[in-house]
Parts: structure tokens; C-alpha cells; sequence
């Protein structure tokens, strides 16, 4: 049978699939109700790292992350992936454990990391291997692969619902546009994901997660690698841009100039409260559901880290009908 795969959902986690299928030789559909990576994709702080992953049904797939991004770096020259490395400390306590990847480093090493610090902590976790991509950038750079490698891309249409045969299985999906046929369709529609399982009678524990995401102005080579303190996640986006994923504004503000020395000039300019797709386990649903022939699901936490591993991984499981075992542990029928 032809593999004629409709993707729903055009964020960083549909883009990758649609990516990966065409490259694999499919006949792929790639569409969205807006543009790509314009939604919660948009919203991430994006951090990307494999290092200190131990446990979980993902695990396996999470200690390739930043493998998988350097792979398809190669394949898309120009991918917006900036290796800075990332730091991680606590205000109180002993020195940390590390994990995999990872390393325990003193003050005066932290100081050599990020010398604008105020005071170094005592210990600090660094991940040397860890890195940071632009989650829009990225998308539209996998769209554009899947176009170059004969992906059909249809923006600004929303999908209304997922259409069936006269013996249940997946014959595409109904478009304000009309029918977009195809033999499988993969929903990695995020949050909406639920609601075009739900007519299926497929139930899909994906509830909303508020993420919110500060946007500072601030001098040029403030921040050097990605920092995760208590207070904050905080990484340089541009010569004079922080993006900052924490709970308050005020308090993150206040934060960043208790850490920082040079920051007076620090001030917000945008405050975004995306809607992270959070599964119910906090795991990846990732898989064909069998109650519906040619359904498959790719929806998760932590899309833009995973989404080159799932992507790969899911056209493989599509396109070249390999059962990959990596994906065993995120499956729709453990519901």
C-alpha cells in the first residue's frame, strides 16, 4: 500500500514527522490551522539537553536529544541550534549529584563560565553537551525540508475532523478547504489533540499546562550558557534579548538583577503564557491507536527537546513498518 500520511499539527513535533516521512520516501501532507510553529512551539523557552536523563518510559529517546538535533543540524545546514552548554545550581544545599553528561564544577570554574555572575554558587551542575535552538526557526526549517523532499504543506487550514471508511479505517481529514486524503493520519496537534480524538471515541489524556515566557532587553553578552537556578531558566536570545521562563515578572526581574551584575538597565518587554500539551503521566503518547486503523498519535512535553528523536522514530515506524522498541513505553494503549 502507498504510505500516504496526513500530519496534523505543524509545531516543531508535526514538522519533524512530516520532515522525516517524506524523507523516508512517503507521500506526506503536512497541515495546520495557522503557521508553522506559530503555536505553543513559539512559547518555548527551548532548551535542549540529554544530560542527567536516567528514568521513564522516554528516557532512552531523551538521551538522544541533543545527538538527534546534531544529526539533523547536518542534514539542515543552518539549523538555529546555539551549543552554549548549560549551568544548574540551588541556593542551598551540599554539592549536587551529577548525571550523565554532566560534571560537578567549583565557583571559580562557574566564574569562568558566567563571569557577570555577582556571587558564584559553591557548586554548579554544567552540561557541557547541552544547547538551545530558535523553536520557530527550527520548525520552519523542517518544513521546508519536508517541502524539499515532496511534502504537500497546507497553512491556515484548520482541520475539523478526522475522516473514516466504510470499514473504520483513516481515509484523511475534513478541512474548511475540504478532504485531504491519506492513508494515515498522525494528530501532533498538541492540546488539540483530545479534542479531534474524541469523535473517534479516542480518549487522549493530554491536559493544557500554562507556561509563561518573559522576554527582558538587556546588555550584550549578559548571560553566556543556559542558566537554571530556583529562581529561573534564563538564556541570551540576541545581543541585547534574555528570554526567561519562570512564574512572575517582578520577582524574575528582581532575580535577574540579584544575579547579575550589569543589569540596570535590564527591563520586560513581553510577557506570553502559552498552553504546553502536559499527558497525564507527564510521559510522551506516542503511537497507532488500534481501535482505529491508520490513527496515530504524537503528542508530548518537552516537544521541541524530543522532537528530532520522535520524529525519526515515528517515520520509521510508518514508512518502513519497524516497530521501535524506543517508543515502547509511550503508547496510547497504557491508558
Amino acid at each position: 500500500m502507498e504510505r500516504h500520511v496526513v500530519v496534523v499539527g505543524a509545531g516543531i513535533v508535526g514538522a519533524s514527522v512530516a520532515y522525516h516521512a517524506a524523507r523516508a520516501g512517503a507521500t506526506v501532507t503536512l497541515v495546520d490551522a495557522g503557521r508553522p510553529g506559530a503555536g505553543v512551539t513559539a512559547d518555548s523557552f527551548a532548551w535542549v539537553g540529554a544530560s542527567g536523563v536516567r528514568t521513564g518510559p522516554a528516557a532512552g529517546i531523551r538521551a538522544t536529544a541533543t545527538e538527534e538535533y546534531r544529526r539533523v543540524e547536518a542534514e539542515l545546514p543552518g539549523l538555529p541550534v546555539i551549543w552554549s552548554g548549560s549551568l544548574s545550581w540551588r541556593a542551598e544545599g551540599g554539592a549536587p549529584e551529577a548525571g550523565p553528561g554532566q560534571e560537578i564544577v567549583d565557583a571559580a570554574t562557574v566564574m569562568t563560565l558566567e563571569p557577570n555572575l555577582r556571587q558564584p554558587p559553591e557548586w554548579a551542575v554544567w552540561a557541557p553537551g547541552d544547547g538551545a535552538v530558535d523553536s520557530v526557526g527550527v520548525t520552519e526549517r523542517l518544513v521546508a525540508g519536508a517541502r524539499a523532499h515532496g511534502a504537500r504543506v497546507c497553512l491556515d487550514t484548520a482541520v475539523t475532523a478526522v475522516r473514516r471508511d466504510a470499514a473504520g479505517r483513516v481515509a484523511g481529514v475534513e478541512t474548511a478547504a475540504g478532504l485531504l486524503s491519506g492513508t494515515t493520519v498522525v494528530l501532533a496537534a498538541g492540546v488539540a489533540t483530545a479534542a479531534l480524538g474524541a469523535p473517534l471515541g479516542v480518549r487522549v489524556p493530554v491536559e493544557p499546562s500554562p507556561c509563561p515566557l518573559f522576554r527582558f532587553r538587556a546588555p550584550a553578552g549578559l548571560v553566556r550558557t543556559v542558566v537554571n537556578t530556583q529562581d529561573f531558566d534564563l538564556r541570551q536570545v540576541a545581543a541585547d534579548r534574555l528570554i526567561v521562563a519562570a512564574d512572575s515578572p517582578e520577582r524574575t526581574l528582581a532575580a535577574v538583577r540579584s544575579t547579575f551584575r550589569g543589569t540596570g538597565s535590564v527591563e520586560l518587554l513581553s510577557t506570553r503564557l502559552g498552553v504546553r500539551p502536559m499527558p497525564v503521566d507527564g510521559e510522551p503518547i506516542v503511537g497507532p491507536v488500534a481501535e482505529v486503523p491508520g490513527l496515530y498519535l504524537a503528542v508530548m512535553h518537552a516537544a521541541v527537546t524530543l522532537a528530532p528523536a520522535v520524529g525519526r522514530l515515528v517515520a520509521r515506524e510508518l514508512v518502513d513498518g519497524i516497530v521501535e522498541s524506543a517508543l515502547s513505553g509511550c503508547r496510547p494503549d497504557r491508558f
